[in-house]
Order: structure tokens, then C-alpha cells, then sequence
């Protein structure tokens, strides 16, 4: 009798799992389709993961992405073929930038490269001391660093050459340890520090014009999500202390809104695109009201940028969502399947092609 009732269960069993598909009916695609990815983990000892803190960028059809084993590299979009790979003896935590024929991006060890763009030749290097924490900002033939000792560079994006620097003193021992990236408004550099104040500087020479306090705790006070300009006025924040709107003449405070931001705001059709430590993303509309708030997770959010006509943003946990760009509504998942993995630098995208590289070193191409 058992024997009947095991062979009739497997029956039915197997039976389920042939049902005929329906002529013109199909399984919804998901969108995150993986066209190809590289696993860049470094060797390392059980327990002691090495994690990844950069970001890759997206040219012209080449994939531009530095790995925990020292090595900066160029894929072929479409197929992940390498075209070049250079060893810099050191991990990266930040993202590339492109200044006409060349890739220019900084190392752990504080060194700042430029390299040609498909044949990864150097055209200069420079160490500046510490580990180059942000992506280079480029405007009028400079770029400039944040470094993780507090240190704010300007250097001739063509030669390399220092033209200033200016160090912050951080008396606090609790950081974030993350830097803003410097941000350009008409011929003025505004860049947040750890001791959460944001301060303006003069372009040619680094004066500081002004500084401000943003966060009023006492530790991980950091003003750490980069600048931005909307609506003529600069927008930045603490993950210790509101998200402030200042003008950017003065550095005058002219709004406080009520969100612990994890990485900086994104301006989205003359909306405001908002993610916080606590796994949120909040749309606002111009005059910065909340228009909706959806929770993706437990973890800060790291990153939210346009794809395919929607929104797709990644988080310090383990999964990328696509979302619905005016209802903010979840499309679809990838989950990037390790405990520990997560999105701790920033997405990119271009061409349809949008690219990750988890913090378990995996570089994802997805189309």
C-alpha cells in the first residue's frame, strides 16, 4: 500500500513538472540578465575577506574596473574579452574618470595614475601620500582628490603636477571613514570632512571662502555624500545629522530635511532622488517635499542611478533592485547570492549595459 502511494506521488510529481506551456504565453524576463561577469577575489586567509570598496566605469564600449589584487583593467563591454591589465601594487577604493584619451583614477597606496584609454599606457603618476578615496572631479584642465587623511588636491590633469592641496585637522577618533567627493558650482570647490562641516573653496588657489557645521553629533559625524546643485542651491548631509539645503554664496543653512543620507542625492527629471543608512529611497518633488519612500532593505544604500527607463539602486546588503521610476515600485531582483555581498561603491551604465562589482570582488555586466 505505501509503495502505491510513493509511485502515485512521484506520478503526479513528474506529471507537474511537464506540464505542456501554453502557445504564446512566456515567463516574464528579468531584466537583470547577466551578460557576463569575472570573480576578482584576491587569495586570502578563511575569515579575513577582502572587500571590495570600488566602483567600475563604463566608455565608449570598455569596462574600466581596478581588483583587490593590484591591478587595473580594461573588458570589452559586449563579451568581457581583457584589453589591457596593469599591475599597481595596490587596491583601489574609488571610481575612474575620463579626461579625453585617458583613464585617470588613485590607489590605496595614495598614488593617482593616468593611463591611455585602450592601450593602458602611463602617460604620469603621482603619489600624494594616502589612500585616494574619491573619484577625480575634472573641470578647466584640473582634477581634483579627496585622500583619506583629510586632504583636499588640485592637480594638472594633464601633467599631474600639484597646483594646491589644503588638510583638514579631524580631532575625531570615530569616522565613517568614507571622503566626499569635491563638487564644482561656478569656479567654487565644495567638499564635505569628516568632522562634519562642508566648506567652499576658491578654485585657482584653494582659499577656504567658507565652512559650515552639518552635524551637531559626536561621533561618525562625517559629511561624507558628495555635494550637489539642485535648484541653484547645494545640497548636502550627514549620516549623523539632517540632509541640509545651503546656499552656495554664503554657506548658509536654509533648510534642514529630516534624512540620514548613506551617499549623495540624484537629481531625476527635476526630482530628488534620496537614500538613507536605514535602506529607504525617497523621491522628492521640487520644493522638496516627500512624495514617496520605499524600503529596499535593513542596509545604508550605496547607489541609485536611470536604467532602461527605470531606476535601479544597490545597497551595502545583498541585492539590486530595479525600481519603477515615478511609483518607486519593485520590478525585479538580482540578488547577488553571499552572505557578505553587497554594492559598497557605485553602480554604472551606459548603452543599455549597466555594470557592479559586489564587495565580494564579482564584476557583473548585466543588459
Amino acid at each position: 500500500m505505501h509503495k502505491l502511494l510513493i509511485a502515485t506521488l512521484l506520478c503526479l510529481a513528474y506529471s507537474c513538472s511537464k506540464l505542456p506551456t501554453i502557445e504564446g504565453v512566456r515567463e516574464k524576463e528579468n531584466p537583470f540578465r547577466v551578460m557576463w561577469s569575472k570573480n576578482h577575489d584576491p587569495a586570502h586567509e578563511t575569515g579575513n575577506l577582502p572587500i571590495a570598496l570600488n566602483s567600475p566605469l563604463i566608455h565608449e564600449g570598455i569596462v574600466y574596473v581596478g581588483n583587490n589584487n593590484g591591478h587595473m583593467q580594461a573588458f570589452q563591454l559586449d563579451n568581457g574579452k581583457e584589453i589591457w591589465s596593469k599591475f599597481d601594487d595596490s587596491a583601489y577604493s574609488s571610481k575612474p574618470v575620463i579626461y579625453k584619451d585617458w583613464v585617470v583614477y588613485g590607489n590605496s597606496n595614495g598614488r593617482v595614475f593616468s593611463r591611455h584609454l585602450l592601450t593602458g599606457k602611463e602617460q604620469f603618476l603621482v603619489d600624494l601620500g594616502s589612500a585616494i578615496e574619491t573619484q577625480g572631479v575634472i573641470y578647466k584642465e584640473r582634477v581634483f582628490f579627496q585622500t583619506r587623511n583629510h586632504k583636499v588636491f588640485c592637480l594638472d590633469v594633464n601633467t599631474g603636477k600639484i597646483q594646491w592641496s589644503y588638510k583638514r585637522a579631524v580631532p575625531f577618533l570615530t569616522t565613517v571613514q568614507r571622503a566626499s567627493r569635491p563638487f564644482i558650482y561656478k569656479d567654487k570647490v565644495y567638499v564635505g570632512f569628516a568632522d562634519g562641516q562642508i566648506a567652499a573653496f576658491s578654485l585657482e588657489e584653494g582659499v577656504i571662502l567658507w565652512e559650515r557645521r552639518l552635524s551637531t553629533g559626536a561621533k561618525f559625524v562625517d559629511v561624507d555624500s558628495s555635494p550637489i546643485i539642485f535648484r541653484d542651491n547645494i545640497i548636502a548631509g550627514s549620516v549623523n545629522g539632517d540632509l541640509a539645503v545651503i546656499d552656495p554664496e554664503t554657506g548658509a543653512i536654509l533648510r534642514r530635511l529630516d534624512y540620514k543620507v548613506s551617499r549623495y542625492p540624484v537629481e531625476h527629471k527635476g526630482q530628488l532622488l534620496v537614500s538613507t543608512i536605514f535602506g529607504d529611497v525617497i523621491l522628492l518633488d521640487k520644493n522638496l517635499m516627500e512624495i514617496k519612500r520605499v524600503k529596499i532593505g535593513d542596509g545604508p544604500m550605496s547607489s541609485i542611478i536611470p536604467w532602461k527607463g527605470s531606476l535601479v539602486a544597490s545597497s551595502v546588503t545583498q541585492e539590486i533592485v530595479l525600481l519603477d521610476e515615478e511609483t518607486l515600485d519593485i520590478k525585479a531582483e538580482f540578488f547577488l547570492g553571499h552572505t557578505f555581498s553587497g554594492i559598497l561603491g557605485e553602480l554604472d551604465e551606459q548603452e543599455n549595459y549597466l555594470a557592479a562589482l559586489s564587495s565580494r570582488n564579482r564584476l557583473y555586466i548585466f543588459k
